[in-house]
Order: structure tokens, then sequence, then C-alpha cells
């Protein structure tokens, strides 16, 4: 990955030069944000802002583990919760390239035992949330602390009846990317955990990343807390094995910056896979590419287009995150924390403000 360095008073981004006097003013009126917030104890946690691949503002706040006096620090890892629908999203792509699936026949030619209305979705309704399934595994079973398999999540998908006709509108369930990694699965002969961590954990270094699972927790990754009457408790367990495909992942900023540049080059799936996950009418689907959502951004002044932004936010218990990617910038914004609730979005806008005044997007 490409490193900023710093000569002279001038901060190096690639073609992208900052002066080392604005640089310091950014980086003066990101911190003066982050602190209001961290203050107000509406943000504990780590964040990183980065043009080209190159790293523009990095921080982290707060404590991992406020028990033990553990503060947060750079390499800190954080469960990004539906964030992980965007790694699910690049898979299915990947196997679309090798041959292996395809996006609009039904699902049952991969998981023939599905039961008819199911088992006729595709993987482009799947991935476009429009497929009628309910929004949480705990609305049809009560959770347990264990980790489920793939056939008994089969199980229980088959006692579902879809609420709408699939296809004729958006409707956010992570169950849709659940039965995505159940078809990856079917097709690779490798769980959906170890085909990650072979396919783009591992050809991206990113070494501090991970599927989390109920006997299998990452070691130095920040406690979930929530507010409760402004006072950080543990938060509630998180059933991992359940969120499957839709919310197991576990990452730091820094590799979550290793998988943004990636996505810049071929490295983990082509052109046209891309820009079949980044379509999103906003007129359609609730402006849901494949794993991502799809927005409009204003550019500075200097520029005279509207980009694209694509993104994904993540909430479970104790967790909340928040991925920016402004493509034709190519900047990023990462907020991953370790307390609930807290303004992510609220925060990331404004970070996205400062970064337009200073003509960084």
């Amino acid at each position: 990955m490409k490193r900023y360095i710093v000569l002279t008073g001038v901060l190096i981004l690639g073609s992208y030069l900052v002066k080392g006097q604005n640089q310091k003013k950014l980086t003066s009126e990101l911190n003066a944000i982050l602190n209001e917030y961290y203050n107000n104890k509406q943000f504990n946690g780590n964040v990183l802002v980065a043009k080209k691949g190159n790293i523009v503002y990095q921080r982290a706040l707060g404590y991992a583990n406020f028990e033990k006096n553990i503060k947060n620090n750079i390499t800190t890892k954080f469960l990004i919760g539906s964030a992980t629908k965007s790694f699910t999203a690049i898979a299915i792509m990947q196997a679309r390239e090798k041959g292996i699936v395809k996006l609009h026949v039904p699902i049952k030619t991969y998981i023939p035992e599905l039961n008819e209305e199911l088992g006729n979705l595709t993987l482009h309704l799947l991935m476009k949330n429009s497929s009628g399934l309910p929004v949480h595994l705990s609305r049809i079973t009560e959770l347990e602390y264990r980790d489920i398999s793939s056939d008994e999540l089969i199980e229980l998908y088959n006692t579902i009846k879809l609420s709408f006709k699939p296809g004729s509108k958006f409707d956010y369930s992570n169950l849709n990317y659940q039965l995505c990694a159940i078809v990856l699965e079917r097709v690779t002969g490798v769980t959906y955990k170890n085909y990650l961590e072979k396919n783009i954990f591992e050809p991206l270094k990113m070494n501090n990343s991970g599927i989390e699972r109920t006997h299998e927790i990452a070691k130095d990754k920040a406690l979930g807390y929530d507010l409760r009457e402004n006072e950080f408790v543990k938060a509630d367990t998180n059933y991992m094995s359940y969120a499957m495909g839709g919310g197991d992942i576990y990452s730091t900023t820094l590799d979550i910056l290793k998988w943004d540049s990636a996505l810049y080059t071929t490295t983990l799936i082509n052109d046209t896979s891309k820009q079949l996950l980044f379509e999103g009418n906003p007129n359609e689907f609730g402006t849901y590419g494949y794993g991502f959502k799809v927005k409009e951004y204003t550019r500075s002044s200097s520029k005279s287009s509207i980009g694209k932004l694509v993104r994904h936010g993540g909430s479970m218990y104790g967790y909340i995150c928040n991925i920016h990617r402004y493509l034709e910038d190519e900047v990023t914004i990462i907020v991953l924390g370790n307390m609930r609730p807290y303004p992510t979005m609220e925060i990331t806008l404004a970070i996205e403000k400062k970064l337009l005044k200073h003509e960084i997007l």
C-alpha cells in the first residue's frame, strides 16, 4: 500500500499535494470535530481518512476495554456489522467471474433443498435486497449462543413466507446475504469463513481481519459497549454465526483501507464486476447496488462534475461503523466505533464537509 511521506512541510499523496500548513489546519479541524463528539460521550473508536490509498488523517479515541483501562489504538479490531455485506457481494462477483454462479438463475440451482418460493429467488434479487425475506433471523427463531450450521439455517429459511413479490420493491434484509454466503459455500466447496480468508483477507494482507464465531473471538478486539444513563456498560452478546455473510466480519481501519485501495484496481474483481456492484438507481432498490449503497456527492468548486459515493454502515450490539468511498476522488472515510448509539453518519458528514472545504473532494 502507498504511504505518505513528509518533505519540507509538504504532505505528498501520490499525485496529490497538501501543503504542510493546510494539512495542519485540516488535522486541527478534524481533531476539533472528534474531540467534541468524544467529550460528549458520542464517540469511542477509530477514524481514518485517505486519498488514493494514502492516509490524510488517522486517530484512535477512547477505550477498547474500559474495565482494564486499555485504550483504542490504530490497530484495534472492531466488528463491522452489515458492512460485511460489501465483502460478501465481492465474493459472489469473484465466483461469477469464474463462471461458477450466475446472477439471474434461481438459487435452487445451488441449494436444491430450498422450498419453491425461496428457491426461485436469484442472487441479483438477494444482493439488491428485493427478495421479501425478513430483516433478521431473530424474527423467525430464538437465537442461541452457539455456531449454527448452514444446513440448520436452510431449515429455518424453509419456514419463511416472503412478504412481497420479489423484485417489486426494496426491503433491507440480513437473510439475503446469508443466503448468498451459503450459495458461495455450495459452489466453492469451502466454508464462507475460509473462502474470505483465502480470497480477500490473505491476498490483501488484511492480517487483522477475519470472521468471528462463537468460540473464535479475535484477540485485541475492542469490547462493545452501550451508553446507558451516561455510563458505558458492556453490550449484549452478538450471535455471530447467525450473522454469516451479513454481519460477521471484524477488521481495523488500516485493513479496510487496504481493501478500499484494492477496489480501485482489478486485484479482487474486474471492472465489469465493479460496475455492477456500484450500480444504484435512486428510484429502484433503495439506491442499493450489490453490497453497497449508492449516492451522488458534491465535489469541490474547482471540479465540475458530481461524484458517485458508495458506502455501507454496520450496527451490532456495542458496535457501529460507517465506510464512505468517494469514487471520482478516490477518497475514503472509515469510522469504526465500539459503542452504541453514536451519530456515525453525522460524524462522517462533518468530516466530509471539511474535506470539501480543503478540496480533497
